[in-house]
């Protein structure tokens, strides 16, 4: 499956997380990441500026539910308090933008060593707020291809 991911970080060494989330995204696959970091003020209004980018992974997995979990235990080891809140700063922030699998949306029961997320994980793709982030936009659009992931071209 080739999948686009979301990568930011407003917490202590922005860079150094950044680079370990891409590092760690080189377990599950290759990964081609933008060379476009922007820094960006936090949606909330209250906390640090993030530095955000984009790649795409090309994985093994088919599922994007499992791809998911995948996403959300490199969060936690890379040291992201899930615990401290919503909005809340973090070390780093994997979303899952898109596929090149159907589009949908999954909830499903959580696996036992993510139960600190609750009960029940849930999933949208595309990633219902992607299109309207400059932040995920422009890095992603300097990527050789993105129309590749699923044909889905930013801004369209």
């Amino acid at each position: 499956m080739k999948a686009v991911v979301a990568l930011g970080s407003n917490l202590g060494d922005r860079r150094a997380h950044l680079d370990a989330g891409l590092a760690a995204l080189r377990s599950l696959g290759a990964v081609l990441p933008s060379p476009l970091v922007m820094e960006t003020p936090d949606e909330s209004g209250c906390g640090p500026a993030y530095l955000n980018t984009v790649a795409i992974l090309v994985t093994e997995e088919a599922d994007p539910r499992r791809l998911l979990e995948a996403l959300l235990r490199l969060e936690l080891a890379e040291g992201r308090d899930r615990q401290a809140g919503r909005n809340a700063p973090r070390t780093l922030d994997l979303d899952l933008i898109t596929t090149d699998g159907a589009p949908g949306h999954w909830t499903w029961e959580t696996p036992e060593d993510l139960r600190l997320l609750g009960p029940e994980l849930s999933l949208e793709l595309p990633h219902p707020r992607a299109f309207s982030r400059p932040f995920v936009l422009e890095p992603w659009r300097v990527l050789s291809d993105p129309g590749e992931c699923g044909g889905v071209i930013p801004g369209k």
